[in-house]
């Protein structure tokens, strides 16, 4: 019980972050703020249903159906969309089309159960439940496959920044758990469609995976839109404890605004400010375990300049910005040098 609501607490916080800056987003962010909102939902429904109702109303019963077969669908059409930018009114046409296809499937789904009275369509009442069963199965293991398919054409390093190494694990694993977990939830319906008892090893393995999941659509919201929120809230506290202990942080305050418009690389950078700015080159190009893009990133972090601005002199988001700085310090750390210029070994 405590897991059950554990897991939906964490998916209504999941969907919170996700909605709450969902005017920022991409195309297929958006469609990730909508995952996030279906799973929030069919989670309050096993809860509900779990622990504070006795039985299952034929409402609820279509929603479910409703809502499994649409959130199967979405995250094939997040991997779709992925480095596409659409218009708002293809962005509706591809809404509805995901919705009209859940419908029809719902439909279908209903018409194959042919019910009675208030039989529902996934419960040992339905003398067809085999057929139903059957036909979720095959519909997980074509979406699950067209999903990898698809993922695994995606060149993450030809596409946005924000789909680093760590974003690209969290994202997979997450839809990966959550055909795996979904398909064993249909086979082990099979299993009590015969009279058997659901193994407590595949109960608890599913509440684990949702637990997972939840975590992950968590960890993705922020990698989504908070990492800027969270590096302005670092760096206050960065300077504070540097003002406690009286220490000036080593700041380069020329106007390099103007200059920047021709810097779009690491090797413009070079290249322009070979005099000007030797120091910084010499000491940034010692850190042989940055990429050129962490590089010039590194350049930057020394002048006076708000994230705001780097995004308008290099052409780039706020949260592309906020994503290369957090992925800067986490480098520098994990490599054990200092996240201030100039940067030395801590």
């Amino acid at each position: 019980m405590f897991l059950s609501h554990l897991i939906f607490i964490l998916s209504a916080i999941g969907f919170i972050l996700f909605a709450i800056r969902s005017n920022r987003q991409e195309s297929f962010e958006k469609y990730l703020t909508f995952f996030s909102f279906l799973y929030f939902t069919a989670t309050g429904t096993f809860l509900y249903l779990s622990y504070y109702s006795g039985t299952t109303s034929k409402f609820l019963d279509l929603y479910g159906v409703l809502n499994e077969s649409i959130t199967l669908l979405v995250p094939v059409v997040i991997v779709g969309l992925f480095g596409k930018k659409l218009s708002f009114s293809k962005t509706i046409l591809v809404f509805l089309g995901v919705i009209l296809t859940g419908i029809l499937f719902t439909v279908t789904h209903f018409l194959i159960a042919n019910l009675d009275g208030n039989d529902l369509i996934f419960y040992p009442s339905n003398t067809r439940l085999y057929y139903n069963v059957f036909l979720q199965l095959g519909y997980n293991v074509v979406l699950f496959v067209l999903f990898l398919s698809l993922l695994k054409r995606i060149n993450f390093n030809e596409t946005s920044e924000l789909f680093d190494g760590v974003y690209k694990r969290v994202f997979s694993v997450l839809f990966i758990v959550y055909y795996i977990q979904d398909s064993l939830f249909f086979v082990g319906m099979l299993f009590s469609a015969k009279g058997e008892t659901l193994s407590k090893g595949l109960y608890y393995f599913m509440l684990i995976s949702n637990l997972l999941m939840a975590i992950l659509l968590i960890a993705l919201a922020v990698y989504t839109n908070w990492l800027f929120v969270l590096n302005k809230i670092k760096m206050s506290w960065q300077k504070i404890s540097e003002e406690e202990r009286n220490i000036e942080p080593k700041v380069f305050s020329f106007d390099i605004k103007n200059g920047l418009k021709d810097v779009k690389s690491w090797n413009d950078f070079k290249q322009v400010y070979a005099d000007e700015f030797k120091e910084i080159i010499v000491e940034v190009e010692k850190l042989d375990f940055l990429s050129k893009t962490e590089k010039l990133y590194a350049a930057l972090q020394p002048f006076d300049l708000s994230h705001k601005d780097i995004a308008t002199l290099l052409s780039v988001s706020l949260r592309t910005v906020g994503t290369n700085f957090y992925r800067l310090r986490l480098k520098l750390k994990d490599n054990n040098f200092s996240s201030d210029f100039p940067y030395n070994l801590s």
